[in-house]
């Protein structure tokens, strides 16, 4: 009388180096490769005050909701900080998201503690989510991956979640404590455990309601020091990575272990050229404002992988006045571990993968934004470097460098022009059209160089395009 759970649960891609250390490659059934990470059910993010950690936040859910469009969203704010208006600029990046007026947009809701209670904001959440299970033949959808029977799984269509920040969440029992005392009043002695308890209580119900009903939540945490009553009492280390003296402030101790990710923002500090103090990578050349502080490098760790590797050191680029810059961030991630894939020298380089594109520091980022090819062979180039540097179990010669592996498709006659008009992220069959770029991942070009893959699109599209 056992019930058999689900064959795969999907995470939803969002790129930008989060997909390779969170996922794994599975097979469809055209013999693809699908990398099955980025977006787990609950993701923590933690960091002290200004770090990017809701900006990290607004970015996982604006990202989903544009490559998943049969997903929804809402963002409950607890700091009475975000406006739509914030999210129509971050969302700028976005192709799909940047027509619409989120304000406006049914997919996505904004709504705060002004008007729901922590409380009644996930007594309404969890409803949604069971009402979902009751009802599901309405919501599922058919993803690319394959069950053990060769049938492709069906999954719910995202509901995502945001919660900014958890720390700030209060509960309706807790302030009718405060209406009732005054400030000070020793009967106000036990809101914090009571507001802990009811915390803990909503962490522990998070698992079974996200993964039944198709959930995706993401809580942003404040991070703190610790201080210690008995100045000789030794540190507790809580993580493995985080430091005896730090912890989350206001959060239950099950939001570090019940998280399939939680990411720490260690850091953020302005990225500046050191010889002129202008910005690294200005926009254009009228980008030239000595002490700009646009431009921040976010260090990151992830605390808690359920999927990947824990501890592991990232930087991610961000602008404080659009968002996480993905391609720089990509760039980033190159540029600093042995220049992979970049070829030149340190004044003018190109990518491997596109060497007709000339690249310099002061015009990387602008033609980043203006040339999609170049977004794309960022992408699959630094996927390619976090698989050289994560994954030690690939068979021998499938990890190549990406010279190496343009050079090897073009003697076996791919054009790389139409290579890297694709997608590297899957869909919900159902969201395809026949505008939607053909699906190629990573470790299929790695597969086509071994001759053990070929796209099963490729023809076609060569025939339309008038190629041989």
């Amino acid at each position: 009388k056992f019930k058999k759970s689900p064959p795969l649960r999907p995470f939803l891609n969002i790129g930008c180096l989060f997909d390779i250390p969170t996922g794994t490659y599975v097979e469809g059934e055209n013999g693809e490769s699908i990398l099955n990470g980025g977006l787990s059910y609950i993701t923590g993010i933690g960091g002290r005050g200004n770090t990017y950690k809701s900006t990290l936040a607004h970015f996982m859910i604006l990202r989903c909701l544009d490559r998943y469009t049969d997903s929804e969203a809402v963002i409950y704010d607890t700091e009475i900080s975000l406006t739509t208006t914030r999210l129509n600029q971050l969302a700028k990046q976005m192709p799909l998201l940047s027509q619409h007026n989120l304000d406006e947009y049914p997919r996505i809701m904004l709504t705060d503690k002004t008007v729901m209670m922590g409380n009644q904001w996930f007594d309404q959440y969890r409803v949604e989510l069971k009402e979902r299970r009751k009802t599901q033949d309405k919501h599922m959808l058919t993803t690319p991956f394959l069950d053990s029977n060769g049938e492709k799984v069906k999954a719910f269509n995202p509901f995502l979640a945001e919660v900014d920040s958890f720390s700030q969440m209060d509960i309706e029992s807790v302030e009718e404590m405060y209406d009732k005392n005054e400030v000070g009043d020793s009967k106000l002695n036990t809101e914090a455990l009571k507001g802990a308890a009811a915390k803990s209580q909503l962490m522990m119900q998070l698992p079974g309601v996200t993964g039944g009903g198709g959930g995706y939540i993401i809580m942003t945490a404040h991070v703190g020091d610790e201080h210690q009553l008995d100045p000789y009492a030794p540190p507790t280390k809580k993580l493995g990575f985080l430091k005896g003296k730090v912890k989350f402030k206001r959060v239950p101790e099950n939001f570090t272990f019940l998280t399939n990710n939680c990411w720490y923002c260690l850091s953020a500090t302005v990225l500046l050229n050191q010889s002129n103090k202008t910005p690294e990578f200005p926009r254009n050349k009228d980008d030239d404002l000595k002490g700009d502080t646009d431009l921040m490098i976010i260090n990151l760790q992830n605390l808690r992988a359920k999927s990947g590797p824990t501890g592991l050191p990232m930087e991610i680029i961000a602008s404080q006045r659009d968002g996480i810059h993905v391609g720089l961030s990509e760039f980033q991630y190159l540029r600093t571990h042995g220049k992979y894939g970049i070829g030149g020298h340190d004044r003018s380089y190109y990518l491997e993968l596109v060497p007709e594109i000339n690249l310099q520091r002061t015009t990387v980022r602008g033609k980043i934004d203006s040339e999609p090819k170049l977004r794309r062979a960022l992408e699959i180039t630094s996927e390619m470097c976090q698989i050289h540097n994560l994954w030690h179990d690939q068979p021998e010669g499938r990890v190549c460098d990406p010279k190496t592996l343009r050079e090897d498709l073009e003697k076996a006659g791919y054009d790389w022009d139409i290579l890297l008009d694709t997608r590297g992220y899957w869909m919900f069959e159902e969201n395809i059209t026949k505008d939607t770029k053909p699906f190629l991942s990573t470790m299929d070009l790695l597969k086509m160089r071994e001759k053990s893959y070929h796209p099963w699109w490729y023809d076609d599209v060569v025939k339309a395009k008038g190629k041989k």
